[in-house]
Parts: structure tokens; C-alpha cells; sequence
């Protein structure tokens, strides 16, 4: 299975198990933001005492998201600096010192959901989904179990799954990845691997773009994307070709929940669960697949964080 992730979690986690118990409660968009809380460590040690190390970072930090950008744009820390200052970093279609300019001539591009839609849930939940990181957080390669993967991060996903009843991850692997995309071409990549013959990458129309871009822009000797799905349906020879099917549910783009169109010994299928959550689509029941891909992106709309 292939799951979100994010940075490690610390150990100590009674606190986060009853704030998940809350959230089933609460209902999709407590569940979100408790465990976010989890996976964060927000909120879990916040020490009484006065702040010494961090107190530097929360001023700053405070300083940025007071600066006034007329709500068509923000401030970051990590962004564009004049004069030692940070600056407004406009959205599409403003433009000025504050983005309080409406750009003429502007055309919107909606070809892509960008998730700042999920911005202003996460503005108003600020104080509880702050996350404040040490510069010596978790330098070493491993963790002290000599693993490459938390535990804590671990259970706590499966336990959000499970919350959601979006996806059986019992007796599932859970794999992280820099965002779903490399996912997609790592699962196709690993499924090729022993096949007989090249595999015939395929996705029923109409598909999300990255599945053929991908897999034109990794092409090996193991596979190649081969367009819609529903050519090989009724083919003579797809009981004997090795394929690779990707399936999205719900759709991107038409938002369809979908099956495979597929089958047989010699297909493989792809499931991309990215918007299968609740503040999406209706979950009929559990997602129960082999390779299953969600990503943090839709989930929360961190899509600049980059985990799949």
C-alpha cells in the first residue's frame, strides 16, 4: 500500500490517541485536524515553562502572518525577501505591493486544482495546527530502531484510514514517497520488473494527464503507456499481454468513483485514492487493493510538502 507521510512523530502519543478518538466524533474536518495534530506532534508537549529556544522562531513567525497582503496572496518565511523584509507573494491574477491589484487582461487557468481553496480552514484553526521544528530535529539517517520509517507515523496513518473508513490497511506495507506522482512511476516501475514482455501502461478515458506524461518521460525497456484502457477490452491478446492499469477513484478529472475496466492474470492494476476522503466523495466502503495511492495533498491540501 502506498500511504501519505510526513516528519517523524516523538513517542509519546496518549494524548494524540484520545485527540483521534475526538476527531472520529467531531466528524471529516475535526479528523483532518486532529490528526495533523499527530503527525505534527502540535500540541502534544507544550511545555508551561517559558519559551527559550523557540521563542525567537514564534516572533518571527507572528511578524510574517501579520503582514497584510489584502487577501489575494501571502507572506512566508521561507519567501521572497526586499529590504530584509519579507514580501507578498501574489496569487494568479493580483499583483502589487500588497496583491491588492487585479491584474488586467488576466486569463485563470483552471486546468489544475491548486489546494489553497483549504487555506482559510487552516487560518482559522492556526493556534492548533502550528508546528514549531528544532534545527536538530531528527538529523540521523535512521531512527534509534535502526529503522528508515516512524512507527508512531506508521500506526497513526493506518489509524487515520481506519477513522475515515476510506482504505483496509491491515497486512498492508505502507510506502512513502516525495508526493503521489513518484508514487505513480515507482508502482509501474515495480510492477514491470518481472513481467515476460514490456507491460502496456493504460488508463480508461478521460485520464489524469500525469499517468501518460509520466510514464513517456520514464520510459524503459519494461513498460510504455499504451492510451485508453477500454481499447484493450475487448482485445484477443489481453489474456496473454502484460498491463498496467491505472485506475483513479474518485476521477480526475470527472470526478467518477471508478473500477478497474481490466482484468486478468496478466494485469496489474494502480489505484489512485487521491480524493478518496470524505470532504470529496461519499465512501461507499473501505478501499480493499493491492496497490493502493493516497497523497497529503488532497487530504489537506499540503500539496507543497510533497508526500505521498
Amino acid at each position: 500500500m502506498f500511504a501519505f507521510s510526513t516528519d517523524p512523530l516523538l513517542a509519546e502519543t496518549r494524548a494524540a490517541v484520545e485527540a483521534l478518538r475526538l476527531a472520529m466524533l467531531k466528524g471529516w474536518r475535526n479528523i483532518v485536524l486532529e490528526a495533523l495534530n499527530v503527525f505534527f506532534v502540535a500540541n502534544l508537549c507544550i511545555s508551561r515553562k517559558p519559551l527559550s529556544w523557540s521563542a525567537g522562531a514564534e516572533a518571527e513567525a507572528e511578524a510574517v502572518a501579520s503582514i497584510s497582503c489584502s487577501g489575494h496572496g501571502r507572506a512566508f518565511l521561507d519567501g521572497l525577501i526586499e529590504n530584509g523584509k519579507p514580501v507578498c507573494e501574489c496569487n494568479a491574477c493580483y499583483g502589487g505591493p500588497d496583491c491588492s491589484q487585479l491584474l488586467p487582461n488576466c486569463v485563470a487557468d483552471a486546468d489544475s486544482g491548486d489546494p489553497l481553496f483549504l487555506e482559510p480552514f487552516w487560518m482559522k484553526n492556526s493556534s492548533r495546527s502550528t508546528v514549531v521544528i528544532p534545527g536538530w530535529h531528527r538529523m540521523s539517517y535512521d531512527y534509534s530502531d535502526n529503522s528508515y520509517i516512524s512507527q508512531e507515523l506508521e500506526k497513526n496513518i493506518r489509524k487515520l484510514h481506519a477513522i475515515t473508513k476510506n482504505a483496509v490497511t491491515d497486512g498492508r506495507y505502507i510506502v512513502f514517497g516525495a508526493g503521489s506522482t513518484q508514487l505513480l512511476n515507482a508502482a509501474v516501475y515495480a510492477l514491470s520488473m518481472n513481467m515476460s514482455s514490456p507491460a502496456k501502461v493504460v488508463a480508461e478515458k478521460p485520464f489524469y494527464p500525469v499517468y501518460k506524461e509520466q510514464t513517456e518521460f520514464f520510459k524503459a525497456k519494461q513498460f510504455e503507456f499504451h492510451g485508453d484502457a477500454s481499447l484493450l477490452r475487448n482485445s484477443t491478446s489481453k489474456t496473454t499481454e502484460n498491463v498496467i492499469e491505472f485506475v483513479a477513484s474518485p476521477n480526475n478529472p470527472d470526478g467518477n468513483l471508478k473500477k478497474a475496466v481490466l482484468e486478468g492474470p496478466s494485469v496489474k492494476t494502480i489505484h489512485d485514492y487521491a480524493y478518496y476522503w470524505p470532504h470529496y466523495t461519499a465512501i461507499p466502503a473501505p478501499a480493499n487493493e493491492d496497490v493502493m495511492i493516497f497523497t497529503m495533498s488532497k487530504l489537506t491540501g499540503h500539496a507543497g510538502s510533497r508526500f505521498g
